[in-house]
């Protein structure tokens, strides 16, 4: 949610300070293990016209674009592998409240779909929130579908947003009322829940907070429910940065063992750097370790296009754990305005110590990378970037691509995804285009599930659509 936006918006376009630099963990070309490459086999809107299109009440609803979807994300059922999730803002508006988070679920592998509401997260399904944003989706091993996201209440000053959480029985179809994980603060942000693979009923949610007082001071916090998201936990914290620095977009990751690995990114003004930072918690988040940094570079250049507008940082990382307990982080890493990369950082000992190189092949202006890996070890990542723009021409071309690996990151194979699409038709720049995240995850065997935000023209129901994608082995 971005109505602490005068806060964060700094912290979005810097956040792309998390463009990290390391030991090389990849080499271009294809190697010995990744024979039978993957191709995108389905591609398909999953938004569909907005089921508010006449209004709700609220403040600022007037504002609200119909069909304006943005930050989508995804889960796979374990208990059911056919049975696919997925999430996002519906009817942004310019200050970038939203109508409400939908959610839409597949039974049949992605072949169709059916849209949901969260009852009472917000006043267009009953609540008393105004908007809703920043959903979060993950399924747990006992079937269990856990959502969190951000309410809402816009008539403030400032605004503030509280944390809350639902869950679902039936693959996504039903949900109850969500419960309040955190109060309403000014500063609540970037959400993310995490369900056990292993322990029923268990799931972890991550958030940070942003005070909004100057020198800027946040902290990450923590909640935890083992009652399958009816009760969830008092919030413990994390981390907390000097107060010139700000910690954001944290991820929580369960390993093997059953420690937990918190995941987030550190602007630090002071010292002009970026960095990734990894916490450990070997109490299922009781308690956390001082966090380990994983990567770090300077602040990059501002980046605009040939119109001088900012274009897409925001920098938020995205995280997997491998079946071996390797972990995977794939992050923006652009310097200038036409020259830019992909990077993806691992660490094969729980977070402890970590290496990173950039994802080979790309070299265009890039943003907004998901990564996710299988049963099998495949890694894969998707990502936004501008290779097939034309300076000078009335859009801003961008394609979605896909690139896999079969040997932990030792040779990696790319396929393009869907594009182009024409960012400038989408209504709000300020939103990087297409909202501050997309999703990718894992399916049962070999394939991926890959949801994202295209424009025109591609958009059918408004100026933006979110679409579905099914890749796997040929």
């Amino acid at each position: 949610m971005r109505s602490t936006a005068a806060l964060v918006a700094g912290s979005a376009l810097l956040a792309g300070v998390l463009l990290l630099a390391g030991a090389p963990l990849a080499a271009a070309g294809a190697g010995p293990h990744t024979a039978g490459p993957y191709k995108v086999k389905d591609v398909r809107v999953v938004s569909g016209p907005s089921p508010f299109t006449g209004g709700c009440p609220g403040v600022f609803d007037d504002l609200s674009i119909a069909g304006h979807e943005l930050e989508p994300t995804i889960t796979v059922n374990p208990a059911n592998p056919r049975n696919i999730v997925a999430a996002w803002k519906q009817d942004v508006g310019p200050a970038l409240e939203s109508r409400s988070d939908l959610v839409a679920s597949s039974r049949d592998g992605g072949k169709t779909w059916s849209r949901s509401t969260i009852p009472g997260l917000t006043t267009c399904t009953g609540g008393t929130a105004h908007a809703g944003s920043d959903p979060w989706l993950s399924a747990g091993g006992d079937g269990t579908v856990y959502f969190s996201g951000l309410a809402a209440d816009l008539s403030t000053d400032p605004p503030t947003t509280a944390v809350v959480a639902s869950h679902s029985r039936d693959g996504g179809r039903t949900w109850p009322a969500p419960a309040t994980v955190a109060a309403p603060l000014a500063g609540n942000e970037h959400d993310a829940v995490t369900a056990s693979p292993t322990r029923a009923g268990h799931a972890y949610l991550a958030f940070a907070n942003f005070t909004g007082v100057l020198p800027r001071t946040n902290s990450l916090e923590f909640s935890r429910t083992t009652d399958g998201g009816a009760t969830w936990s008092p919030p413990v914290l994390i981390d907390q940065p000097s107060p010139l620095a700000i910690d954001f977009s944290p991820k929580v990751l369960v390993l093997p063992d059953g420690t937990l690995l918190a995941v987030f990114a550190r602007a630090d003004f002071e010292a002009g750097l970026g960095h990734l930072y990894a916490a450990r918690s070997p109490d299922e988040g009781r308690t956390w370790l001082p966090p380990v940094l994983a990567v770090t570079k300077p602040f990059p250049p501002d980046a605009v296009d040939d119109k001088d507008i900012p274009l897409p940082q925001p920098g938020f990382p995205s995280a997997a754990a491998a079946p071996d307990g390797t972990v995977y982080v794939a992050f923006e890493d652009n310097k200038s305005s036409s020259s830019g990369a992909i990077g993806v950082a691992r660490s094969r000992d729980g977070g402890h110590t970590w290496s990173s190189a950039p994802l080979p092949g790309v070299s265009a202006f890039a943003f907004e990378p998901a990564i996710a890996v299988d049963a099998h070890g495949t890694v894969a990542v998707t990502w936004y970037d501008l290779r097939n723009d034309r300076p000078g021409d009335a859009a801003l071309t961008a394609d979605v691509w896909f690139a896999y690996s079969r040997g932990g990151g030792a040779s990696w194979r790319q396929s393009h995804v869907a594009g182009p699409t024409d960012l400038r038709t989408a209504p709000l720049p300020a939103h990087n285009y297409v909202g501050e995240y997309q999703g990718l995850a894992a399916l049962p065997g070999r394939g991926f599930a890959a949801i994202f935000t295209l424009a025109a023209p591609q958009a059918e129901n408004g100026p933006t659509d979110i679409f579905f994608a099914r890749i796997g082995p040929s």
